[in-house]
């Protein structure tokens, strides 16, 4: 598992190594240098003294890796064994030093012994609990995090503080691996942070470099046979803005090819007389730029409305004041709009500039996604807004600071349906510590702020829910379910549920009132009919000659009395609580037509979030192969999403709706009757939505296979329409720059029935 290559190689604590010194300038250097060379001198002693706890280490992520597994006796009475050796180890003969060593820090000696023992009681029961991810166990992750520093101020003396700043070091790796154990548990309970999984800057500069042109060339090329030319207001707040990084702001719209354009800078009132005395340099030599300094500093709401105001173009696009534009930004927005005059509000695809200028972490955005724009701002750089949309709305609401971006969108969302995306990427945006850009968890208040948005955002719009923030920045709504309507699992996959899966799954509904109806040959149906007869809510069904996945999941749906109709492969087990409360709430609003689940592999890495479509009849399962959470560039593996497809193996619509769009299509042989159902109800004008809060882990399956071709076809025509510029909720750059969506890992239905 790639994911655990960091982990192993932290777990080799004996190591030296030495990361630089904090401080900066030549006392920085000094430091380091000096850790160097004391600690280049102890490496002998280092690795002697950490070489059982290494080994203990290595063998904790081996067992890590093998965590579905854990449930063996051999492998638990292994790792038990192992941790007797470090708790107990034959030490041996050691050099005086290392004996020292022993002696002044036998307070870390046995913190770090008390940890591992506590490390192998959790990775023990996280095999018993995977996957659900229990409160209890991820308490117990929080607590173990709380040990993993065993140095810590554990020195009282004067002799032992100078021992200290030793003893830190020594330790350093191993308390790094104590984290990462712990990071690493969490990530297989589906609570961990995300790992991010972006291209290398050298890999997408090289991607850039070699595509950037020739976008360029042909949007100039392009700009000559405009009939409108709309002016472009550019709206920037400023505030001690440092005057080099304005510079490059102001000099990126100055490169526009598209000379249609006006820049609006406004000074809250920033104490120095930096930002002013740049801005009108620049005023001076084109009329374009026009500047108005405030009298005292208000927020961003009240300078961003007087630089609104200033604003006497068409359009309005907003430009952070230490931010930068693609040269072709501005002819890329009015080209879309020769094309496509009704859009209303326009944005980009977006990446990162460090503090020295370079370009990376790309964030290639779907289109238009209400869905996911109630769970975080994905809109935000470049956004452009129609100036009469944007000032009917009301500009900028003051008391959203740090959000209020997200906040606009939102306003803008219940005004006009008319967003749409332009695929490239035309805006930079500047990272440095502190700042949104680098680090969401930076602004709390900004994070609470989207929340409140998001909140006031339903409520404007008739909707119930609550709002909470799953992580800064991000958000999930709760949907209230009226009533508890009977939900109807159809488990009518091509292979037939063993006992063993279906015991489990009885066990984790928690839900009021169920029924479970399971298609299964004569054969199956015996074994079954004993765990029938206890549970009367169990039914089983025959196929009666249904063929194919399409027919028996129609087959079983005929027999369902629920007014909610989930179709679940055999062999998925949910991965926590309240999973089929999640389907239900989402399944059951007016707008919603099809609600899919989130399907792992048995190894923690994601078999499919949702479906993407090409027109060529291909299907992608979304973030296919990934770990689990991932944030990636074409945005986290963990967020909702709207979608024109999702998979059959956790499928769930309303019955009404089901029987409306005519059931699956069983004129498909083997697969895509799941995809076509989602597209028939699309094309009704309901929403497909994938929801990262009901997982379900695949113990048992097979790999990728290709859909047959007359499959594929029948497909190709059904989506033509749709598809005429490729899935709207997917990108067309994503196969180019991340290699883990790409089409090699194309599927369709495999033999137990489901897309992967």
């Amino acid at each position: 598992m790639p994911w655990l290559a960091p982990l192993r190689r932290l777990a080799e604590v004996g190591l030296p190594g030495v990361p630089a010194s904090h401080r900066h300038g030549v006392r920085g250097r000094l430091v380091t240098t000096a850790k160097q060379w004391v600690l280049g001198g102890l490496a002998p002693l280092q690795r002697e003294l950490l070489a059982a706890q290494g080994r203990f280490n290595t063998a904790l992520v081996d067992a890590l890796a093998e965590l579905p597994r854990l449930r063996e006796l051999p492998l638990r009475t292994r790792l038990r064994e192992l941790a007797e050796q470090v708790t107990h180890p034959a030490l041996g003969p050691a050099s005086a030093p290392v004996a020292a060593l022993r002696l002044s820090g036998r307070q870390v000696i046995e913190r770090q012994r008390d940890w591992n023992r506590a490390a192998i009681e959790l990775l023990l029961e996280a095999g018993e609990a995977w996957p659900m991810g229990t409160e209890p166990l991820l308490a117990r992750c929080e607590a173990l995090a709380g040990r993993a520093d065993v140095v810590g101020e554990f020195l009282a003396g004067p002799q032992d503080r100078l021992l200290h700043p030793l003893w830190q070091e020594l330790m350093r790796r191993q308390v790094a691996f104590n984290h990462g154990f712990v990071q690493a548990v969490r990530r297989w309970m589906g609570s961990a942070r995300p790992m991010l999984v972006m291209p290398a800057p050298d890999v997408y500069e090289a991607w850039w470099r070699a595509r950037e042109p020739g976008e360029m060339a042909a949007a100039n090329a392009a700009l000559a046979g405009l009939e409108r030319r709309p002016t472009i207001s550019l709206v920037t707040p400023a505030y001690e803005t440092p005057v080099p990084m304005l510079r490059a702001c102001i000099e990126s719209v100055l490169a526009q090819s598209y000379r249609d354009w006006q820049l609006c800078i406004v000074d809250d009132g920033s104490p120095g007389r930096g930002v002013e005395r740049t801005v009108r340099e620049y005023a001076r030599r084109d009329s374009r730029i026009v500047f108005q300094r405030m009298p005292s500093n208000g927020g961003i709401a009240r300078t961003t409305n007087a630089a609104i105001a200033l604003a006497s173009g068409e359009l309005i696009g907003f430009l952070d004041h230490d931010d930068t534009l693609a040269p072709h930004a501005l002819a890329e927005v009015a080209l879309h709009l020769e094309a496509h005059p009704g859009t209303d509000v326009l944005y980009s695809d977006e990446d990162k500039l460090d503090t020295q200028g370079r370009r990376y972490a790309p964030y290639f955005k779907p289109g238009p996604s209400p869905e996911l724009l109630r769970a975080l701002n994905y809109v935000c750089h470049f956004l452009v807004v129609r100036a009469t949309l944007l000032r009917d709305v009301g500009g900028i609401r003051a008391g959203f600071e740090g959000a209020q971006d997200h906040d606009l969108v939102l306003r803008l969302l219940e005004r006009t349906p008319r967003f749409a995306r332009i695929p490239r990427v035309l805006y930079h945006w500047r990272t440095h510590p502190g700042s949104t850009s680098h680090d969401a968890s930076a602004k709390p208040a900004a994070s609470e702020a989207g929340r409140r948005a998001v909140e006031e955002h339903l409520r404007r719009l008739g909707v119930g829910g609550t709002v909470e923030s799953t992580s800064p920045g991000i958000y999930r709504i709760r949907y209230p379910v009226p009533d508890t309507p009977r939900i109807s699992l159809l488990l009518a996959g091509s292979g037939d549920p063993a006992e063993a899966e279906l015991r489990t799954l009885l066990a984790r509904l928690d839900w009021p009132d169920w029924e479970l109806i399971a298609v299964c040959e004569p054969g199956s149906a015996r074994a079954l009919e004993a765990l029938a007869a206890t549970e009367p809510r169990v039914r089983l069904c025959s196929p009666q000659g249904a063929q194919g996945w399409a027919a028996r999941c129609n087959r079983a749906a005929r027999e369902a009395t629920g007014s909610l109709l989930l179709f679940l492969e055999p062999g998925l087990e949910p991965a926590g609580p309240g999973w089929l409360g999640e389907l239900a709430s989402q399944a059951l609003r007016p707008d919603v037509g099809v609600v899919g689940g989130t399907v792992l592999r048995n190894d923690a890495h994601l078999e499919c979030a949702g479906l993407f479509l090409d027109p060529s009849g291909h299907v992608t399962p979304a973030f296919g192969g990934l770990p689990d959470p991932s944030l990636t560039a074409f945005g986290g593996t963990h967020w909702p999403r709207n979608l024109l497809a999702v998979s059959g193996a956790c499928l769930m619509v309303r019955r009404e709706l089901f029987v409306e769009r005519g059931g699956f299509d069983e004129g498909f042989s083997e697969g895509g009757a799941d995809v076509d159902f989602c597209l028939r109800v699309y094309r009704a004008g309901r929403h497909v939505l994938g929801t990262p809060h009901a997982r379900l882990v695949r113990h048992v399956g097979g790999g990728f296979a290709p859909l047959p071709e007359q499959d594929r076809a029948r497909l190709r025509a059904r989506a033509a329409e749709v598809l005429v510029a490729g899935d709207p909720f997917f990108h067309p750059c994503v196969e180019g720059i991340l290699p883990e969506v790409s089409r090699e890992g194309r599927s369709t239905r495999r033999a137990g029935g489901s897309l992967e």
